[in-house]
Formats: structure tokens, sequence, C-alpha cells
């Protein structure tokens, strides 16, 4: 009897055996048979004042096929000549952009001029499977040409808050556009953690990314916006980086792309120059300000047309100096640029000189006291 169950059983496994061998895998097309998405046609676009916040453009596609039901990601790109920008990206066959979302592509990617029309303008959309194992991307004919009419945008704003400002939501720390309709927003912060702040693990600076001063409004930590670095994970999905080895970092976030990036500074600020005998060790620090997102020092006492300049951590790797223009943002202030010039102190006095390092380009400004 036991002989007889033993071969039952083995007869039943090796039926299911063979059963398995006879269900097809599913599997995709060969790349050469994906089937390119295609646009619909594509209407001119006025943006102006009126209408770039409250008003969208419809792109509209046919679906891709890549021989099997897929989750399928689509980029849609606006082109003038050699250059294209990335519009944004879905899951699904059309995609909604305001209006003065389009015009900051248009101007800052295309490069049209403010206040100009841009004539022959096209779209088109990539496809690919919406999987790290399937790198394969397949992109639609460009679309008809169109026109878009640009105009001067406003520059908006971001904020960050975080550790580094004890969570004070309601002083987030306000960064710029680096243009009007760039959805790129770039700001140098220090994100070393106060002592009355009970930090999460003292490694690591943990902060969110806020569109209002407000946790009602959208936030994004790193499950909303692609770091070019790893964060720990935590329950918040705040985004996090380390402070043991650098303190003062650069960071672009990318409004179309969802994105973010970070470049280390150093661990100090400060101004070098005749008024130090440019001696190392003697720089006049530059103290963060979560407050308004600036770098200030205490009062010195400069002469007028002596020369100076910004420098990270002492040395002169990384440093800023005047690019021989002023400020229209910040009065009176003067506009940095890598490496630059040295400045001249404006006349003598008694200044707190301010770094305004949460827009682009840098200011540099001379309070007098």
């Amino acid at each position: 009897m036991k002989l007889f169950k033993n071969i039952a059983l083995f007869a039943a496994v090796a039926l299911l055996a063979g059963c398995e061998t006879e269900i097809d895998t599913p599997q995709l097309n060969a790349p050469a048979d994906f089937v390119a998405p295609v646009m619909s046609d594509c209407g001119n676009v006025v943006v102006n004042a009126d209408n770039s916040d409250d008003e969208n453009v419809i792109f509209s596609w046919t679906p891709a096929d890549f021989g099997q039901p897929v989750q399928i990601l689509y980029s849609v790109y606006l082109t003038l000549g050699e250059k294209e920008g990335l519009l944004g990206t879905t899951n699904g066959t059309s995609l909604a952009v305001k209006k003065g979302d389009l015009n900051g592509v248009v101007i800052n990617s295309l490069g049209v001029t403010k206040n100009d029309k841009a004539e022959g303008v096209t779209a088109y959309v990539s496809a690919q499977i919406a999987s790290a194992a399937y790198a394969e991307v397949v992109k639609s004919p460009l679309s008809n040409p169109f026109s878009v009419q640009t105009y001067a945008a406003p520059l908006k704003w971001l904020f960050l808050c975080g550790e580094f400002n004890k969570w004070t939501i309601d002083q987030a720390s306000q960064f710029w556009e680096t243009g009007g309709g760039t959805n790129t927003y770039e700001c140098m912060v220090d994100l070393s953690i106060p002592s009355d702040c009970t930090p999460t693990d003292g490694e690591n600076s943990y902060f969110k990314v806020t569109v209002a001063r407000s946790w009602s409004d959208a936030n994004w930590g790193y499950s909303a916006l692609q770091s070019n670095w790893t964060n720990v994970e935590n329950n918040d999905n705040n985004l996090n980086l380390p402070i043991t080895e650098t303190n003062i970092y650069a960071l672009s976030v990318n409004t179309v792309a969802m994105s973010i990036t970070q470049t280390p500074i150093g661990k100090t600020l400060g101004l070098a120059g005749d008024f130090s005998g440019w001696a190392d060790g003697a720089d006049a620090p530059l103290v963060y300000d979560w407050t308004d997102n600036t770098w200030k020092t205490a009062p010195l006492e400069l002469e007028g047309g002596k020369e100076l300049k910004v420098r990270a951590d002492g040395a002169w790797t990384t440093n800023w100096g005047g690019d021989g223009s002023t400020s229209t943002d910040v009065p009176g202030g003067f506009v940095l640029a890598a490496g630059g010039d040295n400045l001249k102190v404006p006349e003598s006095g008694t200044f707190v000189v301010v770094l305004h390092a949460n827009r682009t380009p840098y200011v540099l400004e001379f309070q007098k006291q």
C-alpha cells in the first residue's frame, strides 16, 4: 500500500512539473517590435501673467506597446532646433502642464527670449517600462510644429525646514528660483543642528522641502524627490545628509524632474581680504542665519577701496568674488561668481557683510552700521 501511495505521489509531482513546463512564461516583444507612442496635434500657446498659473496645456498620445501589459513611464519633451527640454513625466497617456512651467522650459531649455514668440516648437514623448531592469526607450515622432508666446515670469520660491532650524515651519528658510520659470531652486545652507535641538542620530541632518511655511501645504522628502545621494530611511521620509565631515551644502531642487542634488561645500564660510592681511586663520566668519537663509559677519571696520573675497574652510579651493555687476534683487548688493575677482569695499565704515546664498547668483551686501 505504501509503495502504491509513493508511486502515485511521484506521478502527481511529475505531472505538475510537466504542466509547469508547458505553461508559457509571458515575454516582452523584441525591442525591434516595440510600438512607439504617437503624439496628438499640438495647438499654439500664448503665456502671460493672467494665465501662467491657472491654465494648462494638455499633451496626449497613443499608448506604447511592449508586447505585454506593463506599467509604462512616459516623458514629454519640447524641442526647437537642436535644443530640447523635459516638460514632465507620467504613467498615463496625457500630461497637463501649467502654462507657466511650459514658459520656463521654452525660455530656459530652448533658449527663447522672454516676451518673444517662438515658431517651430515641437513635442515628442518617450516611453519605457517603469522598471530599472528595462532600459529600452522608444520615442514618438515629433509633433506638428506650433508656436509659443513667452513672457517674463516673476521668480518663485520654495522653503527648507528641518533639524537645522529646529523644525520651525513658520520660519522655514526661503530660497529662490534660478530664473523666472526655470523650476530650479538653489541655495547654500548650513545643516548643522543647533545645540537645543535633539538630533535624530547625531551623524545626519534631517530636513524637507516645502512649498509654503505650513505643513498643510505640499512638502517633499526622499519618497517624492529623487536625490543624487542615498538617504537614511526613516518613517517620515525626511531627506538627510551627513554632517560629520561637511555641514555646508549647496542644494538644487527641480520641480519638473522632481529631483534634488547636493554639492558639499565645507565646514565654515568666511571673508578674507586686506582687512585681515589675507592671512590664513584670520578670516571673518560668515555665520548662517536660518531665519532669512543668509550668512552674516559680526560688525567689521572696513576701509573703502580695499579688497576681499568669500571662501570656504579658510582655503582658496572654493571661493567667490565679484563678476563686475550689481544686484537688481538686493539693493546695493554685488553679484558673486565662483572664483570671481576681488571685491572692493564701497566706502569706509563699520559694516555687517551679508551673503545672500538663497538666490542665483549669490549676492554680497555691505550693511553699514
